[in-house]
């Protein structure tokens, strides 16, 4: 009830006209259960209903026993893989039965699975752990000794592995798959998703104001009909190295990200900070296959 309360809110700033159309009796019976009101489309916000409608249906389907109940620190392990040209489709494969898995696993909020663009030998898995434990018990699982063995052929080199800390989403409720997917269900279908990662290292003594305005423009980002997902993490060796990890729905939504007033605004804030040009690397989405399990 509180997170459907806190989506309506959201959507309440959104459109002067939302207030009546989220109370009327139509909405109220009809919105959550698949349905927008005719009279939404006319206003110019269904896009943005439907985002926030899905989003509280998914965040309302996860069970508690994988809930934190609040805010908790989160570690995101980047694993960066290479493999041997010839290979990529039997990583994949192997890769993604790991990651069906895996996210049944009651320590693991997250297990995606991408193929960088403009070199498919080279992969990221990005596992969210919800405790110092979890890691270790997942090396543990049968699933992942099979991936380990079968893959084992396939390195061009060794995998090497970075570790973060969550900054946004601030709660485990916001990392974590889905219900049915966390409880083993088959994804069906595809979408093709464009997953960023944008690495930036600021100057000493900076991190604390890049991440308070990198936060403020991630909870605004979240909100655009166009992006999945907008992650912050900070690396945990490294406090000024951080990294974006902005998941957008189709090609047209990240040219659109940086016509928004928020962005701007970071990206005027931030500048200062930056010790070095911001990088980043384009992936497409293997796991999750669909934007609702995103």
């Amino acid at each position: 009830v509180v997170l459907l309360l806190a989506q309506a809110s959201a959507f309440a700033a959104l459109s002067p006209s939302a207030p009546q159309l989220l109370n009327s009796p139509y909405c109220q019976s009809n919105c959550l259960g698949g349905r927008v009101p005719l009279g939404l489309s006319q206003h110019g916000s269904a896009a943005r209903m439907l985002g926030l409608r899905d989003a509280a249906n998914r965040k309302a389907s996860f069970p508690t026993l994988r809930m934190s109940g609040g805010e908790g620190s989160a570690t995101a392990v980047f694993v960066y893989v290479s493999c041997k040209s010839g290979t990529e489709d039997a990583f994949k494969a192997a890769s993604l039965d790991n990651a069906k898995n895996s996210v049944q696993e009651e320590g693991i909020a997250r297990f995606d699975c991408v193929q960088q663009q403009d070199d498919p030998t080279k992969f990221v898995l990005v596992e969210v752990y919800k405790n110092g434990d979890a890691p270790a018990a997942h090396k543990e699982t049968a699933h992942y000794k099979t991936w380990r063995e079968t893959v084992a052929d396939m390195m061009a080199v060794d995998r090497k592995a970075v570790k973060y800390t969550n900054c946004f989403p601030a709660s485990f409720e916001e990392w974590d798959v889905p219900a049915a997917l966390a409880g083993g269900a088959a994804e069906s279908g595809k979408d093709d998703l464009l997953a960023v990662h944008v690495f930036v290292t600021c100057k000493e003594g900076t991190a604390d104001s890049f991440k308070a305005a990198s936060l403020e423009n991630a909870k605004n980002s979240v909100k655009e009909p166009g992006i999945a997902r907008f992650d912050v993490v900070q690396n945990t060796e490294d406090k000024n190295k951080f990294c974006l990890i902005e998941v957008y729905r189709n090609g047209d939504a990240p040219a659109a990200h940086k016509e928004t007033a928020h962005y701007k605004t970071w990206r005027e804030t931030v500048e200062d900070m930056m010790a070095e040009p911001r990088s980043a690397l384009k992936y497409s989405n293997c796991f999750p296959a669909t934007d609702a399990n995103w």
